[in-house]
């Protein structure tokens, strides 16, 4: 798109008047003044729209995989193919939702068939999934006359958390998720060997075990089931009126640092692990250790928000249960915002049933700070209570000490403090017990 500047517009109407006024006197040297007007914007229009046409921009990220927190910079590399000298070059919406004020990024000293190298930042990176808009290059003649304006590629960027790198885990102390945990890896096609049995007609063939087959001389099949139900599961729930803080550093970035730092400790420990998020309706995200397990959490934590339940209690053993029995021995582990009487209750009742239960509480009220004083990394975003929820600190003590008597492990997290200290197992202490038997009575699901 190229179209004069507001000095071009004023020098085509000094050409209309220069014009109209030969008109009137009939003097020639005037319609040439005015035809030499309009062959200035003309040319400059030309110029920029040439020289737009021959740039060649990249655009490129330091670090280039960056999590919460790291100092992102935009680096562009401007290649002018033109032999136009003097155009003056632009770029815009480079840094997109990271740079607040969407400031212009000059390309000075750019020369005819030369190269130039800008950068702009660093802008602190803030977990999510960013679309950043096409990246604008404006061109303007020598004179200013004209300007051309093209788009260049967008770019998608996803920022994860930054996640503890924990070498024992609080929450699984009972739950032998440590060293020896190793002994059972999913296999490649995420299912596990279950046992054996004859063989029906119709069946299909591929999973005959022919060793089995030629000890017992008749036909057996093995039995599989999916390697991601068993293990760990990691829900992360938080509600707009629940979340405090820095728009940068609010309890639920705490939050979502916990949950996957827990899930990762448990990849990295040989474990399956299943993630619920709001996110597309507690649609669950299977995990398999491996590279590919950890890059599927990190996407699914980059795009989380805080749209979940405001009362998590009636829902949990449906979310939990997915539609399939719950097994005991299974491990869950809840990262919430906000704890109240009826999700304590359902938790014990979780307890109860077999499954292992651990919570970590990130509370809104050390994060309260009067919403009309900024802060330098953001506004304030206000505690809004729900309605009804009257809990004082001494009832969140009183229901922790509740969840503990009941044999759910119980954390609290707030500003300032270390994950290691808290997730971690104190110093001395097993890092991983000996992997708990698995019985094979289930519990219904409701």
């Amino acid at each position: 798109m190229t179209r004069p500047t507001p000095r071009g517009v004023g020098l085509l109407a000094v050409a209309a008047g220069t014009y109209a006024a030969a008109r009137a006197i009939g003097t020639w040297e005037l319609y040439l003044l005015a035809v030499a007007f309009a062959a200035l914007v003309a040319v400059g229009w030309v110029q920029a729209r040439t020289t737009e046409r021959r740039l060649h921009v990249t655009r490129r990220l330091t670090p280039r995989r960056p999590v919460s927190g790291d100092p992102l910079r935009f680096s562009f590399t401007v290649e002018n193919r033109s032999l136009l000298p003097g155009q003056r070059v632009t770029l815009l919406h480079g840094c997109g939702p990271f740079d607040t004020r969407d400031r212009p990024v000059p390309v000075n000293g750019l020369v005819p068939r030369g190269r130039r190298d800008v950068t702009s930042g660093p802008w602190p990176a803030q977990r999510g999934v960013h679309h950043l808009p096409p990246l604008v290059v404006a061109v303007e003649d020598p004179l200013r006359i004209a300007r051309a304006k093209g788009p260049r590629d967008a770019l998608d960027l996803i920022v994860p958390p930054r996640l503890a790198h924990l070498e024992s885990c609080a929450l699984f102390t009972e739950t032998g998720v440590g060293a020896d945990a190793r002994r059972r890896l999913p296999t490649p096609q995420g299912y596990e060997f279950h046992g054996l049995r004859p063989y029906s007609p119709g069946e299909p063939l591929n999973r005959v075990d022919w060793k089995a087959t030629a000890k017992t001389a008749s036909l057996m099949l093995r039995e599989t089931e999916d390697a991601a139900d068993s293990d760990v599961t990691v829900l992360l729930n938080g509600v707009a009126s629940q979340v405090a803080g820095p728009a940068t550093s609010t309890n639920f970035e705490l939050a979502v640092q916990a949950a996957g730092s827990i899930a990762d400790y448990a990849l990295r420990t040989g474990r399956a692990a299943t993630l619920l998020v709001p996110e597309n309706d507690w649609l669950p995200v299977r995990l398999t250790p491996g590279a590919s397990g950890r890059v599927r959490l990190l996407e699914a934590l980059a795009a989380t928000d805080f749209d979940g339940l405001s009362e998590l209690g009636p829902r949990l053993r449906r979310l939990v249960a997915g539609g399939r029995p719950l097994q005991r021995g299974q491990t869950l582990a809840l990262v919430l915002l906000a704890l109240d009487a009826e999700l304590a209750r359902e938790l014990i009742t979780l307890r109860r049933c077999g499954l292992r239960v651990a919570v970590v509480h990130v509370p809104a009220k050390p994060f309260r700070t009067p919403s009309s004083r900024p802060t330098p990394s953001g506004p304030i975003v206000p505690v809004v209570g729900r309605p009804g929820d009257t809990s004082t600190p001494a009832d969140i003590e009183s229901l922790a000490s509740t969840l503990q008597a009941a044999g759910v492990t119980y954390r609290a997290l707030g500003p300032g403090d270390d994950l290691h200290a808290v997730l971690a197992l104190p110093n001395g202490a097993r890092r991983g017990g000996t992997p708990p038997r698995r019985p094979s009575r289930r519990v219904r699901a409701l």
